[in-house]
């Protein structure tokens, strides 16, 4: 009778545990609503301002590089080209690329098409993993003149 009494309040034990604890499923929903919330705290493009300046005559200004979502996958590059008086600057040439030096990737590069005064643009930009990437960008403002700056930043 000692037996069956004690294995009956084991049972109890067990039962009231199990009873006060989250089935598997409803931890799973828990884990992919805050990875969503997460997500959609990210938004709009990824923007990041650069000064440069190439050492030359008129070789001074700030790049600002637009990535639109700013996430892994393919994405739309901007870059706006200023004077330090804030005006479009019409360099000849500018390149951008893309590294993940903690996972060996890159440098990816990518030669954006001049659109417009001090405007460039890149379509399906492909960013393959999350990670903390290595930006360097390119601006050439004369024959000889060029310097390339780096800016570090968190995608995906």
């Amino acid at each position: 009778m000692l037996t069956e009494a004690g294995i009956a309040v084991v049972l109890l034990a067990v039962t009231t545990a199990l009873t006060a604890t989250e089935p598997g499923r409803t931890e799973e929903e828990a884990a992919r609503a805050t990875a969503a919330v997460a997500e959609a705290q990210r938004s709009g493009p990824l923007s990041l301002k650069v000064p440069f300046d190439t050492g030359g005559q008129d070789g001074k200004g700030t790049v600002r590089l637009e990535l639109d979502p700013g996430r892994t996958g393919s994405n739309d590059l901007h870059v706006y080209v200023k004077r330090p008086n804030g005006s479009a600057f019409d360099v000849p040439e500018v390149k951008v690329s893309f590294t993940l030096e903690s996972k060996d990737v890159g440098p990816l590069p990518v030669t954006p098409s001049h659109i417009a005064t001090g405007h460039w643009t890149a379509s399906g930009v492909q960013i393959p993993m999350a990670g903390d990437w290595k930006i360097a960008v390119t601006v050439r403002t004369s024959d000889i003149d060029q310097v390339t700056v780096n800016k570090n930043t968190k995608i995906g």
